[in-house]
């Protein structure tokens, strides 16, 4: 019985996962934190050329993460579109993503990992709290309603 508990245990199929270099995230990260710092100094001077992250025409944002000369899909798509006033906001956003691990999956993966991944393009102006504050109001209100019916219903 020992040997079949014993034998029950192993997994030949592990030795890939075995095989598999490790990674650290944060070196993986560092190349597209410095990517998207650089494109905030760019944008910040104004400059625009080839090879760069981002162009910008009649007020909108053309933006293109690379890695090693590879798209960074994000929201599912190689370039996505920012108004211009909205950019700083955007690469604060992506920056506080990509610190918080959420491009993990697609670093380990040269961009082709299976990581879902949305980088909000629009900040609310709302604070959490003032959100969640909304959402009681309106919950309370839709209750009320519901028993105002209910009243004239019966």
């Amino acid at each position: 019985m020992a040997l079949h508990d014993m034998l029950g245990m192993m997994d030949n199929r592990l030795k890939s996962v075995f095989d598999r270099k490790a990674t650290d995230p944060a070196r993986l990260r560092r190349p597209l934190l410095k990517g998207i710092e650089r494109t905030r100094e760019q944008h910040a001077a104004g400059r625009t050329g080839p090879g760069q992250w981002w162009k910008a025409r009649n007020g909108v944002v053309a933006f293109t993460a690379k890695l090693k000369g590879r798209t960074l899909d994000i929201n599912g798509s190689a370039t996505n579109h920012v108004s211009e006033e909205q950019f700083a906001s955007f690469l604060d956003a992506f920056r506080a993503a990509v610190e918080a691990g959420e491009f993990d999956a697609e670093l380990a993966h040269d961009g082709h990992g299976d990581a879902t991944v949305a980088v909000p393009t629009r900040r609310g102006t709302l604070s959490p709290e003032a959100a969640k504050a909304r959402g009681q109001k309106a919950a309370a209100s839709r209750r009320a309603n519901k028993e105002k019916r209910e009243a004239t219903d019966a």
